[in-house]
């Protein structure tokens, strides 16, 4: 369990509009606008909703008038998912001068130059002054993993996105009901196609193109994949051809394999209530990102004394990144001020425990709370070592309470093994359209 939780994937209010209230009257010297992702950032508030101290936003507000005698003000807005973004910003119904994509529409938005560029020297593969906190305190594996990720015309994906937060897709379960011969199904996507009728409509699927994709790809695939050389040094990149591949064979292979799905496991389909409803015990295991998951065991926990686990199959996964971006027209000094300021350990480290998910910022301050939240105690004999110094870029070990592997602690931190079997989701590009098709079809059966 995490120890020393402070604020976690809080009850959100849609600030956009209480923000652009807040003062409307007062004067200001500039205007920033922030598109992102709903309970996506610190609110300054505690688990209870009660406000406990300044928000991201106006510690911004105030930082930024401190350094420059400006006084900015923040309207920040939120969307739900990556094509509402998308779609808005193709209206023309917002000018947002930072959104938070995921990592394929980066890739999509870029493409299409919807994007102005940051300032990073691809060759250094660094920013300049004004992003010296990513540049300090980003995480070398974070960093490694983005820079070589390409776009459709070579260039890195930081030249046009900063990362904010990452993680991966799996299962959160209840461990009870998964025993005996059935103890390893979980670890394993073949679950979502297991034919014994006791977990008929036991697992739920996202209502998301991209992430229901993912397992179907991982079952059509299962046995190229498995006979690929998991210690040869292009393993990662032959597994990322596969998890994208959207060829026409491809495509109605997926929607296959999740009709049949449909037909058996599947309890239906979810978008956020999942993180919940696994919790009350609606299904037994829940396709979730790993964030969600890391609320679900602590609401469990906390709530109802509630034991769930994590599951990242042992196939491999979607490793995901969102990253701050500059839409066209952008007031580009201003948004890197403030991606600057939210990369600082210290403030980083309020988002993270607010939301869940893992901040690809390191530093003192975040390693201090990962301790808090997880390290075995001194008096704790039954542990195992994790050894982050791939991640941290230094000496990072800590010791874990056996009794907790396969819970927070390994939702928020995979090992660098399990991680090359992880892959970043690509754009679909010219086959999107075929895709959406494909995926409202397959919703039509459930």
């Amino acid at each position: 369990m995490r120890k020393n939780l402070k604020v976690l994937a809080l009850p959100f209010v849609t600030i956009g509009s209480c923000f652009a209230l807040i003062g409307c009257n007062e004067k200001y010297d500039v205007k920033l606008t922030v598109y992102n992702w709903e309970d996506y950032i610190y609110e300054g508030v505690d688990e209870m909703d009660n406000i406990v101290g300044d928000s991201i936003v106006k510690m911004f507000e105030k930082s930024y008038f401190e350094e420059t005698g400006l006084k900015v003000k923040v309207d920040y807005i939120n969307f739900s998912t990556n094509e509402d973004m998308y779609k808005q910003l193709k209206l023309g119904s917002i000018h947002p001068d930072l959104v938070c994509p995921s990592d394929y529409m980066i890739q999509k938005m870029a493409n299409e130059n919807m994007l102005e560029k940051f300032s990073y020297n691809e060759e250094e593969d660094s920013y300049d002054e004004s992003l010296s906190a990513w540049d300090e305190y980003g995480s070398p594996f974070i960093r490694d993993r983005f820079a070589n990720e390409k776009l459709a015309n070579g260039e890195s994906f930081l030249q046009y996105a900063v990362p904010y937060f990452w993680g991966t897709m799996g299962f959160t379960y209840d461990p009870s009901k998964f025993q005996g011969e059935y103890a390893t199904l979980i670890n394993s996507w073949e679950a979502l196609w297991c034919k014994d009728s006791a977990y008929k409509g036991k697992f739920s699927l996202k209502d998301s193109m991209r992430d229901t994709y993912l397992p179907a790809i991982f079952h059509v695939y299962k046995d190229e994949i498995a006979a690929l050389d998991k210690d040869a040094d292009d393993y990662t990149e032959k597994l990322s051809e596969i998890f994208n591949r959207c060829d026409d064979e491809t495509i109605a292979k997926v929607e296959a394999a999740l009709v049949e799905a449909g037909k058996s496991t599947v309890y239906g389909l979810e978008v956020d209530e999942g993180k919940d409803d696994i919790v009350k015990g609606t299904y037994w295991a829940n396709l979730a990102w790993s964030g969600d998951a890391v609320y679900s065991m602590d609401s469990a926990e906390e709530d109802d004394n509630k034991i769930l686990n994590y599951s990242l199959p042992e196939e491999g996964s979607n490793v995901w990144f969102d990253g701050w971006c500059m839409p066209k027209g952008a007031n580009t000094e201003l948004a890197e001020a403030f991606v600057n300021f939210i990369s600082m350990p210290e403030n980083a480290v309020l988002c993270m425990d607010a939301v869940g998910y893992t901040s690809p910022v390191v530093g003192d301050e975040i390693w201090e709370y990962v301790e808090d939240c997880y390290a075995a105690d001194d008096d704790e004999e039954d542990y195992y070592t994790v050894d982050l110094s791939f991640y941290f870029g230094e000496e990072a070990k800590i010791n874990i309470p056996t009794s907790e592997k396969g819970r927070q602690f390994d939702a928020q931190y995979p090992t660098e093994e399990m991680l090359r079997r992880c892959c970043i989701m690509k754009d679909f590009g010219e086959q999107t359209s075929k895709v959406e098709a494909m995926w409202a079809r397959v919703k039509a059966t459930f």
